[in-house]
């Protein structure tokens, strides 16, 4: 068995040890604590994981050591029946510390604590067991619960009497209610006088054993509690506790402490004296704060250079200098979030590591971390991202750098990227996302390191390579979506790429004929590409990549089309997602168009074949979209021996066409919207925007596939196939008239 090797997870302990710059914040807290007016209770608030338990741990720490000083862990005892209790007996059991210290007797303490225990008919404070035969009349026999507030004045008489009503009596006479009235007076007296003399007792103590010096009282963790047992403690605060001398420290998320007061007192049904008309009212749960807590402190937010050198802390054994500038620009300000986050960095690089000889050294560290980033900060996006779409990720980078681009540059080359930002617009599956919470999370991400800086980046990595993050990512824990989106209520609309006006060469030259059928091709198939001509088109849009199953997924569960072969209902095969739809034939690639066309509201339809030649080719009349020569990686043909469709996109940017389109040769044949007429070239009369033959036995078929060698696979090649007929290796890609969607 092989020597392990150290793996660096970082632990998640509160820390007095000043890593985010909290000690002007400390040393303010603490003078004020110690100079402040008393009775005073300060709020730390901040969301879970934010510092809260590390910044009050260094205020402690940085209070004199002849003050008394009590932490109160509030979710260590969140099981206890009466939190409140729990809390009061850790107060004077600090207090009793204090005085045995000083060598004074602490016989008092002893019977502050035995009342709090006390047996009396209010068994519990606030709370009383009624018995219900003793009323007679109508009342059924039973005992029911009556919990009482600590505020004075609420009274819970009409719950009680809801509780009589609901039961198997199924009304209360006068002399019933009268009855109760007089019990919970009763109880209100004893009550009154309990809190009375406890306070009063804890007065004597603190003035005895703490004046002149300070009691510090600190509760961390209340907002993990349930609402009704943190709003114990604070009650218990100012109605025991608020005496001179004494501080309170409360760790708490703000927001989440309002909320369950609110839920705790949302609508109280008070009986009034006068009509007995019941009246609703409900409790604010930060102004109720606001009459507890004196002094609000929230949390500073981190600065990014504090934040960097924080998470440069986190580990020792960092695999490139850049991964914490990842974390620390694109997680946010929370410390706990952080340290989780990097842990599932530290595992994964890790196991990548373990699994060198299998990712061939593909997986690179500045990468994994930003997947792992963005997996933490947007959930929704990371899961489209995995199970659908990876290559959206290279798109998303492209978009961004993009929208820089056009905020920042102010020169000439201004309509240049404006144009190419036009030409590489954002995939329409990823808009929703744009506008969401997470998004400029993403979007420091993503631009972080400029293109020169080494596998940084995602824009032209391969698709396997892209995959690969996903697959080693997809074992840790993807957070919960705050707002989940379903990607099958999402209309896949294809990314499309603008094609702008002008003339380009159409057709092949003899000598491209000839070294088409030097390798391989029919030289009676090439005949009907010549003679080369010139042809004029207006702008048009053309889709960037071949429809994939998955866009084309949404048409048949949405419109409850037919499967293609090889689907299992209206489920594609498993993993290919991305891969061209196949086992389409002419109609069913309309069909999809007419459906996209009312979803969007933009007029699709399949690209004429003059349409798809240029978005293949350019201006320059090349042979293959890269270039003369044929190159095997730069598309999926028969020589690349794959044997199958492959993702869309996986030859990208190298194999991809002067105007940014993939897979225009190689994976799938393409339907057009023409009928082929193999005369048409020698024939043509229309020079402008051509749109084939009136009618034919064949529509033409475009690009080539996985099956065809490179003589077939080449921009000008024109296939046929029945329109009516399928092939496991027919797909097609959408088209839309520019002028068409501006006049709408």
């Amino acid at each position: 068995m092989p020597e392990p090797t150290k793996t660096y997870i970082v632990n998640d302990q509160p820390t007095d040890t000043d890593a985010l710059d909290f000690t002007p914040y400390v040393e303010t807290l603490a003078d004020i604590i110690q100079t402040g007016n008393t009775p005073l209770t300060i709020g730390v608030f901040g969301t879970w994981g934010s510092g809260k338990t590390s910044l009050m741990k260094m205020v402690k720490k940085n209070l004199p050591n002849d003050f008394t000083v009590a932490w109160f862990d509030a979710w260590k005892y969140d099981k206890e029946e009466t939190l409140w209790r729990a809390f009061l007996l850790s107060v004077l059991t600090s207090l009793k510390e204090t005085a045995q210290k000083a060598g004074q007797p602490t016989e008092e303490f002893e019977k502050m604590q035995s009342l709090l225990y006390r047996e009396m008919e209010l068994e519990k404070l606030g709370g009383v067991t009624i018995d219900l035969p003793k009323f007679g009349g109508a009342v059924a026999t039973g005992l029911v619960k009556l919990s009482l507030s600590f505020i004075p004045g609420i009274s819970a008489l009409s719950n009680l009497v809801e509780e009589l009503q609901s039961g198997a009596a199924k009304s209360s006479t006068d002399e019933d209610v009268s009855a109760i009235t007089r019990e919970r007076t009763k109880i209100y007296i004893e009550q009154v006088q309990f809190l009375e003399q406890f306070q009063e007792k804890f007065a004597k103590l603190v003035k005895t054993h703490i004046v002149p010096k300070r009691l510090v009282v600190f509760v961390d963790d209340l907002d993990r509690c349930l609402p009704e047992k943190a709003i114990e403690v604070l009650e218990s605060i100012k109605l025991f506790l608020d005496v001179e001398n004494c501080i309170f420290v409360l760790g708490v998320d703000q927001e989440v402490i309002a909320r369950g007061i609110e839920l705790k007192y949302k609508e109280f049904d008070y009986l009034q004296r006068d009509d007995q008309q019941r009246t609703n009212f409900s409790i604010e749960g930060l102004n109720y704060l606001e009459k507890i807590i004196q002094l609000p402190f929230q949390i500073p937010p981190i600065e990014v250079s504090d934040m960097d050198e924080f998470v440069r802390g986190l580990g020792t054994e960092w695999p490139d200098d850049e991964c914490p500038r990842v974390f620390a620009a694109g997680l946010g300000s929370n410390p706990r979030k952080i340290k989780r986050t990097v842990n599932t960095f530290f595992l994964l690089w890790k196991l990548a590591e373990k699994r060198r000889e299998k990712v061939q050294d593909r997986v690179k560290p500045i990468r994994l971390a930003k997947v792992v980033a963005i997996q933490a900060v947007f959930p929704d996006l990371y899961n489209l991202l995995f199970k659908n779409e990876p290559r959206y990720l290279r798109e998303l980078e492209e978009h961004y750098r993009n929208e820089f681009s056009k905020k920042f540059k102010t020169d000439k080359n201004d309509s240049v990227i404006w144009k190419s930002s036009m030409r590489n617009g954002t995939p329409p599956s990823l808009i929703p996302f744009l506008s969401r919470r997470g998004s400029q999370a993403v979007e420091k991400i993503l631009t972080l390191h400029s293109m020169e800086v080494k596998d940084a980046n995602f824009s032209g990595l391969p698709i396997d390579d892209l995959k690969l993050y996903f697959t080693l990512t997809a074992r840790s824990e993807t957070p919960r979506a705050l707002f989940e989106i379903e990607s099958n209520d999402l209309i896949f609309e294809p990314q499309m790429i603008l094609i702008p006006e002008g003339e380009f060469l159409m057709g092949s030259t003899m000598e491209q004929t000839a070294l088409a059928i030097k390798d391989g091709a029919d030289q009676n198939w090439v005949k009907n590409e010549t003679p080369q001509h010139s042809i004029y088109l207006s702008d048009y849009f053309i889709g960037k990549y071949p429809i994939t199953n998955l866009e084309y997924q949404a048409f048949i569960v949405d419109a409850k089309y037919k499967s293609p072969q090889g689907w299992e209902g209206d489920q594609f095969p498993d993993g290919k997602g991305g891969h061209p739809v196949v086992s389409v034939s002419w109609g069913d690639a309309n069909m999809y168009c007419e459906w996209l066309s009312k979803k969007t509201g933009k007029p699709y339809r399949l690209p004429t074949e003059a349409e798809w030649e240029k978005a293949a080719r350019g201006t320059d009349g090349r042979i293959y979209p890269w270039g003369d020569t044929f190159v095997v990686l730069m598309a999926n043909t028969a020589e690349t021996k794959i044997g199958d469709t492959s993702d869309v996109g996986k030859f990208s940017p190298q194999g991809d066409s002067p105007y940014g389109c993939a897979d225009m040769v190689g994976n799938v044949w393409e339907w057009c919207s023409d009928w082929l007429d193999e005369n048409e070239y020698r024939n043509r009369k229309v020079a402008k925007d051509p749109q084939g033959p009136g009618t034919g036995s064949y529509r033409v078929l475009r690009g080539g596939s996985f099956i065809n060698n490179k003589g077939y696979c080449r921009c000008t090649d024109r296939g046929k196939y029945n329109p009516f007929n399928l092939g496991r290796n027919y797909g097609f890609r959408v088209a839309y008239t520019s002028d068409a969607v501006n006049n709408q």
